[in-house]
């Protein structure tokens, strides 16, 4: 029998090393998007919804947002559906219509800040036919004691649009916790409800949905998408599925769910 050559030896090896642990050798493969601009750009040409989950205040995921809008319109989006209070809706669109009162606009204090407020001045910027039309989403405070959930309310305020523009398409910013495919509880949850897109597509079932997770920074939670992933210069895109099972992202561990796979949660992650 001939002896192994030093190539034939090294790829037995990595294969030996991928079936032990198949996250080794993953980093390398042609799954990883690093156009990340391109990755979510076509996600939208192909689905009605995309849910763009975000780690509040981080001014590298704002300033993503802030160059991905000037190029929604050539993806056919017409609104920017945000996580501010619907009763707002006002002051954003005479913001848009005179450019005045952009410090006028309610915005919840765990996510207002100076790149977050210029996402409507980058909007304002564009030709007015080549704007998405921004959508403040939220429950406003007057309606907190009313038995809704914000997610059930938000997944109204989308299905509103879609209901009266029969071409809309649309790319939702919102937290993390706020962008999974499913909720499913831990038994001492009280008060538990469905996520936005369960309340979504059981408004308007024949929509096609695509949720997005951001992961930048660090965890207290056992990450290996933080792991994997961040060391790679720039920012990376990946879609989930199978190849995935056993996987942990901090952020689907963050909610006081019953474990499920990452794939089961979310359709994409972004790493920064």
């Amino acid at each position: 029998m001939p002896a192994f050559s030093p190539y034939r030896l090294l790829v037995l090896l990595m294969i030996i090393l991928l079936v032990l642990n198949p996250k080794l050798t993953f980093s390398n493969s042609c799954g990883i998007h690093k156009n990340v601009e391109t990755y979510v750009l076509e996600k939208l040409k192909t689905h009605d919804v995309v849910f763009l989950g975000t780690s509040h205040n981080k001014p590298r995921i704002l300033q993503f947002i802030s160059d991905l809008i000037p190029k929604l319109h050539g993806a056919r989006v017409t609104h920017l559906g945000l996580e501010i209070a619907s009763d707002q809706q006002y002051e954003i669109g005479q913001f848009m219509k005179t450019g005045a009162g952009l410090n006028g606009i309610s915005i919840h204090p765990q996510i207002d800040c100076p790149e977050y407020r210029n996402l409507f001045n980058v909007i304002r910027s564009l030709i007015p036919d080549k704007r998405p039309v921004p959508v403040a989403l939220d429950l406003p405070k007057s309606k907190y004691k009313e038995k809704i959930s914000r997610d059930e309310w938000i997944a109204r305020s989308i299905a509103n649009v879609f209901k009266t523009n029969s071409n809309a398409k649309m790319l939702v910013v919102v937290g993390n916790n706020h962008v999974f495919k499913k909720l499913d509880w831990q038994d001492h949850v009280v008060n538990s409800h469905r996520s936005i897109r369960e309340y979504l597509t059981e408004k308007i079932g024949n929509l096609r949905i695509f949720s997005i997770g951001q992961v930048i920074g660090e965890s207290v939670y056992e990450d290996d998408f933080r792991r994997e992933f961040g060391h790679i210069d720039g920012i990376v895109a990946v879609d989930l599925d199978e190849r995935f099972t056993g996987w942990k992202l901090g952020v689907t561990q963050s909610v006081a769910i019953k474990p499920e796979e990452v794939w089961e949660l979310l359709d994409g992650v972004i790493v920064y």
